[in-house]
């Protein structure tokens, strides 16, 4: 599965949401799961920079299954539910986020898109400079949390999706 994703995947100029739809599919292995999904979720974000991979229509059985997996890993996937014009509606974290991350997640939604020069302007009293700011918001990125977008020199992240 990992290899036809690939396949059927082009570049895309502006960041995108690739929505993997689980409509219809009752089981899916924690193998696949990791492989196809994580697998597609690490290409795109690695090979693609653009896209970012969200679960969709998975019934509770499958998000257990990656949630379980996820944790272990201490890392995160968007889920969320496609209406019948396929429009993203109960978007959710899949997995875990540390208490820093969900924080910045947090902040970040309420203050998109921002910079993590602007996030260490705003939260001074935490002490956390720039560059910590930076790392964070790259970990997020990474795991398709945050979405980067790109403005001359200045990274600027917002939530892949609107709810968290």
């Amino acid at each position: 599965m990992l290899a036809q994703l690939i396949a059927e995947t082009r570049p895309v100029p502006q960041p995108a949401i690739a929505y993997l739809d689980f409509g219809g599919v009752d089981i899916a292995t924690g193998s696949f799961l990791r492989e196809a999904v994580l697998g597609f979720r690490d290409f795109s974000r690695n090979a693609i920079g653009t896209l970012y991979p969200v679960v969709a229509n998975a019934n509770a059985t499958i998000e257990e299954e990656l949630t379980v997996y996820l944790k272990d890993r201490n890392d995160a996937i968007w889920a969320c539910v496609l209406d019948n014009e396929g429009e993203p509606t109960d978007a959710h974290i899949l997995g875990e986020l540390d208490a820093a991350q969900m924080n910045t997640l947090h902040l970040i939604a309420q203050h998109r898109p921002i910079s993590a020069p602007e996030l260490a302007k705003l939260r001074p009293e935490e002490g956390i400079g720039t560059t910590a700011w930076n790392n964070r918001l790259a970990t997020l990125a990474s795991k398709g949390i945050l979405m980067e977008l790109k403005t001359g020199k200045t990274k600027m992240f917002s939530p892949v999706m609107e709810a968290i």
